[in-house]
């Protein structure tokens, strides 16, 4: 089990969601990374094991009852992250000071920086079985596109074709390698091409909107997987 501060995830969220709010200052990855170090260095953390942990923490912090304990709790971290949007944002501005001391004012490398996002593809799974009887299609090749191209696994192990077999019942599985961009949401066209010599090819197309994120996760979040349930293939 890999161990996590949950506290993480929370943090990054509400200083995104602060900065919208912010337009005193100019959002860069690097500028809501030294916001969100200064927030998580004030709040006790909270660790989670499992992707279930995150996501019972998860309904538990934001979907939950709003009592008045968790309300208080929510005031308090907006106001850590605005104490540190208003100390980083001065840290830079000396910084930028003291370097156009003396010259003709210039624009910097981080003034020119774009907010980066990370679009962390779900993981994706779902099962073929046959038509007719209902049982597991074995030996059958699955493989993932996006935007019409093979999608890359996000690490080794994670195979694309991807070969059913009667260990796993029928079952497919992908995980995706994040993507990046600088929009705060992507559209991704997914298919899915299913072959087999004994069936009729089967094609599943789904289009998905994936959120930017200030992080590459490198576990499989609970609340980001993508079943596509059981799926049939016609025998020839």
């Amino acid at each position: 089990m890999r161990l996590k501060n949950y506290n993480e995830d929370l943090v990054l969220d509400t200083v995104k969601l602060v900065l919208k709010d912010r337009k005193d200052v100019k959002s860069t990855r690097s500028f809501v990374l030294d916001v969100a170090a200064y927030a998580l260095n004030r709040i006790p953390p909270k660790y989670i094991t499992s992707e279930r942990g995150f996501t019972h923490a998860f309904v538990g912090d934001w979907m939950g009852d709003e009592t008045e304990e968790k309300l208080i709790d929510v005031i308090e971290l907006i106001a850590i992250v605005n104490r540190g949007i208003d100390l980083v944002a001065g840290r830079r501005r000396e910084m930028a000071g003291s370097r156009r001391k003396g010259s003709a004012e210039v624009a910097t490398p981080t003034d020119r920086l774009e907010l980066t996002y990370f679009y962390n593809i779900p993981h994706i799974f779902g099962r073929i079985v046959d038509a007719e009887k209902g049982t597991p299609v074995t030996q059958a090749d699955a493989t993932l596109f996006l935007n019409d191209e093979v999608s890359v696994s996000a690490e080794p192990g994670w195979q694309n074709p991807y070969r059913t077999s009667e260990q796993t019942k029928g079952y497919f599985t992908f995980w995706p390698k994040a993507e990046s961009g600088g929009s705060e949401t992507i559209k991704i066209e997914m298919r899915i091409g299913f072959c087999h010599d004994r069936y009729e090819p089967l094609s599943l197309r789904k289009n998905l909107k994936i959120p930017g994120e200030f992080f590459v996760y490198d576990y499989i979040r609970g609340d980001r997987v993508l079943d596509l349930g059981t799926l049939t293939m016609q025998p020839r």
